[in-house]
């Protein structure tokens, strides 16, 4: 007789390896309120990726080649409406792997 394996997971869990690996990545991501911001127009030195600059828990943290729209969001929640907005950044080191301009 066989035995059968319930579960009631909606799909099979991968191994306890893999599980590790995926929690120590996500555990590496942190995040805070962005107190200053620096726009690169031009990439600089030629040929590196132009990056928008946010200075996140006393570090400049950098996202490259943001789109249009991250520019203007950022830039209006510092230049236009500090009172009521703020940057939310995640970041893993000095590169920004999210950001949110929110209320305050």
């Amino acid at each position: 007789m066989a035995i059968q394996h319930h579960t009631t997971a909606p799909e099979a869990l991968k191994s306890i390896d893999e599980r590790h690996k995926a929690f120590v990545a996500a555990a590496s991501v942190q995040s805070g309120v962005a107190t200053k911001y620096w726009l690169e127009l031009l990439a600089y030195p030629p040929g590196s990726a132009r990056s928008l600059w946010l200075f996140t828990d006393n570090v400049w943290r950098h996202l490259d080649n943001p789109n249009e729209g991250m520019q203007i969001s950022v830039q209006e929640a510092f230049c236009t409406c500090p009172d009521r907005l703020e940057v939310a950044v995640w970041y893993m080191n000095d590169v920004i792997v999210g950001l949110v301009v929110r209320s305050k």
